[in-house]
């Protein structure tokens, strides 16, 4: 099993989150939650969530894989770097959904 490290800054100073297991469920609540996220108004016109929705949902999905509860989206969303926020997906896909990085991920000299 591959763990789940998150590096974030709290309260001024890096801290850093683990997670080792994360049950196949969550797997199914994400696919199913994340559908939810795009509805359908009134008239039946699909509604697309914000670029903030999606990001909020994603952090607290991801705090909710973790059992330390001081983890919340919101610590997620202010701890996290700029140039790591991309980390959140990659759990969600890589970890979560159990994707497979291509070899031009794998070589990819940024990762």
């Amino acid at each position: 099993m591959s763990e789940i490290r998150l590096d974030l800054r709290v309260d001024g100073k890096k801290k850093t989150f683990t997670q080792d297991f994360v049950p196949f469920k969550k797997a199914l609540d994400y696919t199913e939650q994340e559908a939810k996220l795009f509805k359908q108004d009134k008239s039946g016109k699909d509604t697309q969530p914000t670029a903030l929705e999606i990001a909020q949902f994603r952090a607290d999905f991801v705090a909710g894989l973790f059992d330390d509860a001081d983890l919340t989206g919101d610590v997620i969303l202010d701890g996290l770097d700029t140039e790591n926020k991309d980390i959140i997906m990659d759990i969600i896909f890589y970890r979560v959904l159990g994707y497979e990085r291509t070899p031009e991920e794998i070589n990819d000299p940024k990762e």
